[in-house]
């Protein structure tokens, strides 16, 4: 097992704020933080220009299928951008997010 920063995308700030909350109810993250910026990306042949929430949610690779199956049924983007990185941290702030994910 391995201990993640999962950051998902999502264009809209009430779905980013709901889409957190509930990682972190359903127990498939320890905690989440979100934070908003402008995104530039190209889709369908043009670059788009569109403000995004990003929500970084920790957890462990354990809870990644869970959180892929979440994401893909209540995001609004065809493509929903979410990516992934191993962490290392304090053993205490480790062993927080594996005992707050089931």
């Amino acid at each position: 097992m391995s201990y993640l920063a999962v950051r998902i995308g999502v264009p809209d700030e009430t779905a980013a704020h709901q889409l957190s909350r509930v990682l972190v109810e359903e127990r498939i993250a320890a905690g989440t933080r979100t934070s908003s910026g402008t995104s530039h990306y190209w889709w369908d042949g043009e670059v788009n220009e569109q403000r995004y929430w990003t929500i970084t949610a920790f957890t462990t690779s354990d809870q990644l299928d869970l959180l892929y199956e979440l994401v893909d049924g209540d995001h609004p983007d065809e493509l929903p951008g979410v990516t992934h990185t191993e962490i290392d941290a304090r053993d205490e702030y480790l062993a927080w997010i594996e005992d707050q994910t089931r």
